[in-house]
């Protein structure tokens, strides 16, 4: 700006200096043409009445008169008679032509004083001739003065040389003029100028110093004030911006935004996590299309274009495993504006499907097995009041079948309620037990199920470090895994040890039994799934015993593993970390 400011002061001082030199340049030239019309007039004039004043003897006194006054002056002059013959000339000794059609001699005969400029043959040059009418005695005609206007030239050009002289003089002056003044002007504009710069690269606690009162120094006071206006705004609005992105980022849901034209304007990372697990990124205005394709996503934003209207809706998305998603899609904008796109909340609803699944499951499967017994019950029941009842031997027997399906359905109803309470986290007094003394008491209670065909190996651990739990917790864990052992194994043996790894106590039950399929392993902890359904009720099992066990190694921060081959045996082994059962 400096520099335009600068060269618009030249110019315009150069268009100044240039029209007041032409206009000065003018009057000038034609002022000096004037005075020295006038000036060579009077001289004609002056020697007009010394001519008249002189006395003439002959004609050789005409030719001293002009040679003397010729070299007196420094000029030309000629003595010409009323025909136009020319007397006497002091620029030549030649005698010259009739000069009766000479303009100045022209008019000097019809007794006007002139001054004519034109260019001379004899002398080869311009003149500017004077011609007055003058008579003496016997003699009437014209003297005439001349002078070349080559010294009117030289005043001329001397004239445009100072001239020039002085306008360089002047735009001299004027640059170091422009120089100063601009840059006493152009100071707040420049301070203003940096401040805006360091507030476009981030800087909002710029102030411009100044003492100017005039329309910069405003335009500074100004500039403070909304340099400060701004700070205070922006600080407030990447505070806000902060706290949508936390709440976005802590959000579980994906939120994406997309305007009319279906491009991106801002997503959260569960989004990316949930339709684009890859990592892959998404770039601001990429289409949601070349991101996504889900029939509920397009049909929820085809919805809210045309109602105006939020809407849901449910679909599965095939990102790896199949995933159920709902889709709630809101109008995007403010209340009384025209909505310019959508914003889109898409949730995994997977793992709430699923435990719908598995709580309808569980109804099911708990209806199915109270059923059961009950049906039998009743049964037998009506047939004792149908009369069976009178027959002894008939009665005790459906009595006994009816004492066997109350405690089967007893036993059901109290594992109910233990996986109930397990679930809940609910924990009573822990204390430190010896898991070696817990295990002996746990095969002493079950060695009445053993078969001559069948025993238990377990080896205590000395120096095993006790562990914080519930007993009776750690009891039905052992009683589970080896009651389970114990049904399905009809010969061999069932290995038990207990050992401290990596402050871990590691409990491991081996059997020889029947074993489990493959295609059973990743479903045997689900309530209700028996892998031979025929043999468990068989038996009198609830389908309630491993899924009671997980729950138990979860309540205290384990894990369990499986390892089983059908028709060699199977293994069970659980790690309970030390440290996680003190409550």
């Amino acid at each position: 700006m400096h520099k335009k400011l600068i060269i618009s002061y030249l110019t315009i001082i150069l268009f100044a200096i240039g029209i007041s030199t032409a206009i000065f340049w003018n009057k000038g030239y034609q002022f000096i043409y004037r005075q020295s019309q006038d000036y060579y007039l009077t001289q004609a004039k002056l020697m007009g009445d010394i001519f008249t004043d002189e006395e003439f003897k002959d004609f050789g006194d005409y030719e001293t008169f002009v040679n003397k006054y010729a070299g007196k002056y420094n000029i030309r002059v000629t003595i010409i008679d009323k025909n136009g013959e020319v007397y006497a000339d002091s620029g030549t000794d030649e005698p010259l032509e009739n000069h009766k059609n000479r303009e100045e001699v022209v008019k000097a005969l019809k007794g006007e004083s002139v001054t004519v400029n034109r260019y001379s043959e004899t002398m080869r040059q311009q003149y500017s001739y004077s011609a007055v009418p003058v008579a003496n005695g016997d003699f009437s005609g014209v003297i005439r003065i001349s002078l070349p206007l080559s010294e009117l030239k030289d005043l001329n050009n001397h004239m445009f040389y100072s001239i020039i002289y002085a306008i360089l003089i002047c735009f001299i002056i004027a640059v170091f003029a422009a120089i100063l003044f601009t840059g006493m002007l152009t100071k707040p504009i420049h301070e203003v100028a940096k401040a805006a710069q360091r507030i476009s690269d981030g800087d909002y606690n710029i102030k411009i110093y100044t003492r100017d009162k005039s329309l910069v120094g405003k335009l500074a006071e100004s500039f403070n004030i909304m340099s400060k206006n701004l700070k205070v705004t922006i600080d407030s609005l990447t505070q806000r911006n902060a706290e949508l992105e936390a709440m976005l980022s802590s959000m579980t849901a994906g939120v994406v935004a997309i305007n009319d034209s279906n491009e991106i304007l801002f997503y959260n990372k569960a989004f990316m996590e949930i339709v684009n697990p890859a990592n892959k990124q998404i770039l601001g205005g990429q289409s949601i299309y070349s991101v996504l394709r889900n029939a509920a996503v397009f049909d929820a934003i085809d919805q809210v274009r045309e109602n105006n209207m939020s809407v849901e809706h449910e679909g599965t998305l095939a990102r790896g495993n199949l995933r159920n998603i709902r889709v709630t899609a809101t109008p995007l904008g403010m209340e009384g504006r025209q909505y310019f796109g959508v914003l889109l909340i898409i949730e995994d609803v997977t793992k709430i499907k699923k435990l719908e699944s598995i709580r309808s499951d569980f109804v099911s499967n708990v209806t199915h097995e109270l059923k059961t017994p009950l049906t039998s019950i009743r049964g037998f029941i009506d047939t004792l009041k149908s009369g069976a009842i009178k027959e002894e031997a008939v009665a005790n027997r459906f009595l006994d079948i009816i004492d066997i399906e109350a405690e089967r359905l007893y036993s059901l109803i109290q594992d109910i309620l233990l996986l109930s309470e397990i679930e809940s986290k609910r924990e009573y007094e822990t204390v430190p037990i010896d898991m070696n003394e817990c295990i002996n008491s746990v095969i002493e209670l079950l060695e009445s199920k053993l078969s001559d065909k069948v025993k238990i190996i377990f080896e205590p651990q000395p120096y095993l470090k006790p562990f914080v739990c519930n007993p009776d917790r750690m009891k039905q864990l052992l009683i589970n895994l080896l009651d389970n052992a114990i049904k399905y194994t009809e010969e061999g043996s069932i290995t038990v040890s207990c050992t401290e790894e990596d402050n871990k106590l590691v409990l491991r039950i081996k059997d020889t039994g029947i074993g489990i399929g493959k295609n059973h392993l990743s479903r045997i902890f689900e309530r209700f799934y028996r892998v031979d359904k025929g043999r468990s009720r068989k038996q009198g099992g609830t389908g309630l015993g491993l899924s009671i066990v997980k729950h138990i190694v979860e309540l205290y921060n384990g894990n369990i593993q499986v390892e089983s081959e059908h028709g060699k045996g199977t293994e069970f082994k659980i790690s309970l970390p030390y440290g996680n059962g003190d409550r």
